[in-house]
């Protein structure tokens, strides 16, 4: 494809400075070079998409998005013995877990975000080591994605997720700025990569909710998110994308 390769040439010079620093570092599970090699390629594509094909916003975002990375250290988070230990914490306060994947091998995470305190959360973490752990949980997803396209021998790319809100109160709205920074994120830095989320028993705050934080998605993202009641439908619709042994609800 003509515009791929075009913005693949602009961009070389840059990406080979990219892969010198990331060298240097520390990482685990260090992709060989064919991999780095194609998924440097799907990483283009999927900016292009998101900017319709405009070339020049491409080139630009993903620019931006290789300086966020590196003054954020975002390559050696998984690491990050701090934001490990924040995770932990966070997981007490938070039932989670990326747990197996989808039949299309998305990874999954799994949240009970209804048992959420949010006062306590706020009181345990500032907003900027929510988000560092948000970046976190997008960077391990993108490992799952690489073991399971080495697994089954294709390309992975997108993550799955499975919010249950059952308990959920309306004093989430407290973390709506934290909310909109991830949206932010999600957007500018690893566009494309949201996959099926199914949000599981909304309470009757979930309207007020939804009303707040659906104006910060795109329409892509919000065809893709299914809310379920309680009962047969919720059980029939997550089969239809999960297998059983996959899910520990």
């Amino acid at each position: 494809m003509y515009i791929l390769k075009f913005v693949y040439g602009d961009l070389k010079f840059r990406h080979q400075s990219y892969l010198e620093y990331k060298s240097k570092l520390e990482l685990i599970n260090r992709l060989n070079d064919d991999e780095g090699e194609n998924e440097w390629q799907f990483e283009i594509y999927r900016f292009l998409r998101a900017k319709k094909w405009n070339t020049t916003q491409t080139i630009t975002s993903i620019l931006e998005m290789i300086q966020w990375r590196i003054d954020n250290h975002v390559d050696t988070i998984l690491n990050d013995q701090s934001v490990i230990s924040r995770m932990k914490l966070f997981e007490k306060l938070v039932p989670t877990a990326f747990h197996g994947h989808t039949k299309s091998y998305q990874p999954l995470y799994i949240e009970k975000t209804g048992q959420m305190n949010v006062d306590e959360i706020l009181k345990t973490f500032t907003i900027e080591e929510m988000i560092q752990g948000y970046i976190y949980g997008l960077e391990y997803n993108c490992q799952q994605a690489r073991d399971f396209s080495r697994q089954v021998g294709q390309h992975i790319e997108t993550f799955a997720i499975i919010y249950d809100l059952n308990g959920m109160k309306l004093d989430i709205r407290k973390l709506l700025h934290s909310c909109k920074e991830i949206f932010y994120v999600d957007e500018n830095y690893y566009p494309k990569r949201s996959g099926q989320t199914f949000v599981l028993n909304p309470p009757t705050v979930f309207p007020v909710i939804w009303n707040m934080i659906k104006h910060f998605l795109d329409l892509v993202t919000k065809t893709k998110i299914h809310v379920l009641r309680k009962g047969h439908e919720t059980t029939e619709t997550l089969l239809e994308y999960i297998d059983s042994e996959q899910l520990p609800l």
